[in-house]
């Protein structure tokens, strides 16, 4: 496993989403897991989402990043929410469906509706584009 320099710990724990950084170990804060779970949901790639939360993604080999993409999936998903911490009882809670009024749900069901139709007409114009091309 690669240790940090001296250099790169400085500059760990001074980005504000570093709950503790050692020469093996990085903790990040659960807001950063928050924020990087719905970057990660809405599709940006794990380095994209690195450099826009202030890290440089060189500092972090493909194991460590495929790892830290696992964990915060795995605490995503548990339902109970995002750990803080090596106390691991120190849990950040998620959004609950209880939180949302019915003008959300009818909201995001409007953006989703709209969302699909844009789909639809891309694909309708990359065909007619793909058609045109082969004339």
């Amino acid at each position: 496993m690669k240790e940090y320099t001296t250099k790169e710990l400085q500059k760990l724990n001074e980005n504000p989403y570093t709950l503790k950084a050692t020469k093996n170990k990085i903790s990040h804060t659960a807001e950063f897991k928050r924020i990087f779970w719905i970057k990660y949901q809405a599709g940006e790639s794990p380095r994209k989402i690195l450099i826009d939360l202030g890290y440089e993604p060189t500092m972090f080999g493909q194991k460590r990043i495929d790892s830290l993409v696992q964990r915060i999936k795995k605490q995503a998903l548990s339902g109970k929410g995002f750990t803080e911490g090596p106390n691991r009882n120190k849990r950040v809670k998620i959004v609950s469906n209880e939180e949302f009024t019915p003008e959300s749900f009818a909201q995001m069901q409007h953006e989703v509706l709209y969302l699909k139709q844009e789909v639809e007409f891309l694909k309708k114009i990359t065909k007619v584009a793909n058609t045109k091309r082969r004339q």
